[in-house]
């Protein structure tokens, strides 16, 4: 019997300016659903103004992008288990 499992998820992607002009991204899987672009601007400028990353281009200067990534994987085989 074949069986095709659909999965679905969500990832925020939070990318950031650096000081060296590079992007830097931060992955979010399974963001709330009710997130609002204020909340993520919030935690953005936080993470800027906190210096908590640094990247090998430079510190994170600048919001550069917020988006919210819908994905759809269609399983269509699975090995059998030994």
């Amino acid at each position: 019997m074949i069986k095709i499992a659909i999965i679905t998820s969500k990832v925020l992607k939070l990318t950031f300016l650096t000081t060296g002009g590079k992007s830097f991204v931060i992955s979010v899987p399974q963001p709330r659903e009710n997130l609002t672009l204020s909340e993520a601007q919030t935690v953005m400028e936080t993470v800027i103004a906190k210096n908590i990353f640094n990247s090998p281009s430079g510190e994170l200067a600048a919001i550069r992008d917020i988006r919210v990534i819908d994905m759809t994987t269609n399983d269509l085989y699975d090995p059998p288990v030994a």
